[in-house]
């Protein structure tokens, strides 16, 4: 018994936990399991980084697998062995060898188990023919369960992949905030000095002034006490008093006292002491910086070149409706052949824009951005995956998202301009309600070639849907 307790082990530790047949080219991992070659690289097949062990889930960033020689070579010793040591076991009623399978109690028995009444009516097999018979069953039964490991294996590192994804957009984001916030803090702080400086040069100004006033009146009031003491002094005899008579009273009749400007400190007359007008710096100091964090605002115009020949745009090429008949134009490689479509003569590679397209009442439309690279000939799929990330409406009130599969925007306004805000570097096309500034939609992709606005007004329909999308230039910022 003690022998084939060691059989077993040996051809248990010699066995693939995939395959659970024994090791073809054994590999170790990182982790120190072990796996036949081709079982471990079919595990991993699709699979780029965050490479995980079946057994333990320990992740490693590279494919690292090492030949165990030593573990083949110990395989082959035990593929040698007998394949099965039932036959060392003895039935524990009767103790003789188990050389028979009872098909309906799905056990080993022993001749004597089987003349017994517990199974002297049912089928039995000698075990050689059942280990063969449910080796096939199992054989079966491996390939959908390796297929639905596979899938877990698969699902679990796109999950993984979607988790490093999420860590380093939100390294990126709290990078961007942090500097975003130092620049407001270094811009606030010398508008700060600025305005502390203004604030103390109309200190200094002003009471330089009074000093001047304190000054003038100094000298005025020292004149007048020394004209009041000379008359108050002659009062005191007739010959004093009647002393420079004339010359006493001219003086008192002529002299002048101009009364100096008062100088004004109430703060509602002083501009940079009123608490009201340095509210109104501090608000318009944030607008300013608020320009400086938002989007460019972009004019965009429309690429004539480019355009269906069933597209009409305006004159300034602001505006793009659908016309009944082709134009004769044309047939360029970058002009659509097939979907009534336009694209802006703008390009982004770079920074963060911002536009408004007016929709009016218009029952159909789809715009967004693409790829500059995008083919302009046949029918096209507008989804991310082609380079296209648009928003739609359809059939008067059903907007989406075009996404893969496509996302239904439950809108409770129905918005007469949307503005299309991109922010290359975060990888983010945002879709607004112009008018209220809601949010309808963000695409977050990765972004690595030339980007352009993207436009369709989609068919007349016998003038259901006749109007025109009209870039409309974007207000100053709030």
């Amino acid at each position: 018994m003690a022998a084939a307790s060691t059989a077993e082990s040996l051809q248990e530790e010699t066995s693939c936990s995939i395959c659970l047949d024994y090791f073809t080219d054994p590999v170790s991992l990182d982790c120190g399991h072990n796996f036949c070659r081709s079982c471990i690289n079919q595990s991993w097949e699709g699979i780029e980084i965050n490479f995980s062990c079946p057994q333990c889930r320990e992740t490693s960033q590279q494919r690292n697998l090492r030949p165990n020689r030593q573990l083949a070579n110990i395989t082959e010793i035990a593929k040698k062995m007998p394949k099965s040591n039932q036959a060392e076991k003895l039935c524990e009623k009767h103790e003789e060898k188990l050389k028979l399978f009872c098909t309906e109690d799905q056990k080993l028995i022993c001749l004597v188990c089987k003349e017994g009444k517990d199974h002297r009516s049912h089928k039995v097999n000698p075990t050689e023919e059942a280990v063969q018979e449910y080796k096939e069953k199992y054989e079966i039964q491996l390939d959908p369960l390796r297929k639905k490991l596979r899938e877990i294996l698969e699902f679990k590192s796109s999950e993984e992949k979607k988790a490093e994804k999420l860590k380093c957009e939100t390294k990126t984001k709290r990078q961007k905030i942090q500097f975003e916030f130092k620049k407001l803090q270094q811009f606030l702080n010398e508008e700060q000095r600025i305005l502390f400086s203004r604030l103390e040069e109309e200190e200094k100004e002003i009471l330089r002034k009074i000093r001047d006033n304190v000054t003038q009146l100094e000298d005025q009031s020292s004149s007048l006490k020394k004209l009041i003491s000379e008359i108050e002094k002659s009062r005191k005899s007739a010959t004093e008093l009647l002393k420079d008579v004339k010359a006493t009273l001219s003086r008192c009749q002529t002299m002048e006292f101009p009364r100096p400007e008062a100088v004004c400190t109430e703060e509602e007359k002083c501009s940079h002491l009123s608490f009201l007008h340095q509210y109104f710096i501090l608000k318009d100091v944030i607008t300013k910086y608020k320009g400086k964090l938002s989007a460019e605002r972009v004019n965009v115009s429309l690429d004539p070149e480019i355009a269906h020949t069933r597209l009409i745009l305006s004159e300034d090429q602001k505006s793009v409706r659908h016309g009944d008949t082709k134009q004769k134009l044309p047939d360029n490689p970058q002009r659509f052949d097939y979907c009534v479509c336009v694209l802006g003569f703008e390009s982004f590679t770079s920074g963060r824009h911002y536009w408004e397209v007016e929709v009016g009442d218009k029952t159909d439309w789809d715009f967004g951005v693409c790829k500059d690279s995008v083919d302009r000939k046949g029918k096209i799929t507008a989804i991310p995956e082609e380079g296209y990330w648009v928003i739609w409406l359809s059939n008067g009130g059903e907007y989406k998202a075009l996404t893969s599969p496509s996302t239904l925007l439950p809108l409770s306004v129905r918005p007469r301009a949307v503005g299309i805000f991109l922010d290359y570097e975060a990888g983010k096309v945002s879709f607004y309600n112009a008018d209220n500034k809601s949010h309808l939609f963000t695409f977050t992709d990765t972004f690595s070639e030339k980007l352009r606005p993207y436009f369709s007004p989609s068919l007349n329909e016998k003038g259901k849907n006749a109007g025109a999308l009209k870039i409309r230039p974007v207000p100053d910022w709030e």
